[in-house]
């Protein structure tokens, strides 16, 4: 019995750090993303909303895929252009 959940601590040890090093691959490919993104955003003449795009690509290499999907709703989604309600 005692083997059995050694071997089965090692498993979810192996198991533990696989899923590590894939969470820290997609934070590394998700802040390459944003800093391209950035970038481009930036030769338009778009200025990224509250801090520069470098802030916005380490944040997104901190925090992974949640601060990407706020990067994307700030610059690119239909919330981001929304119309002012400013009256005329």
């Amino acid at each position: 019995m005692e083997l059995l959940l050694n071997q089965l601590s090692e498993q979810i040890a192996t198991l533990n750090i696989l899923l590590m090093v894939i969470n820290g691959l997609l934070h590394i490919i998700f802040a390459g993303a944003v800093a391209k993104d950035a970038g481009q955003l930036t030769k338009l003449g778009i200025k990224p909303w509250l801090v520069s795009g470098i802030t916005w690509a380490f944040a997104t290499l901190i925090g992974g895929v949640l601060i990407a999907g706020l990067y994307w709703i700030m610059h690119h989604s239909s919330l981001a252009r929304a119309p002012s309600r400013e009256s005329p």
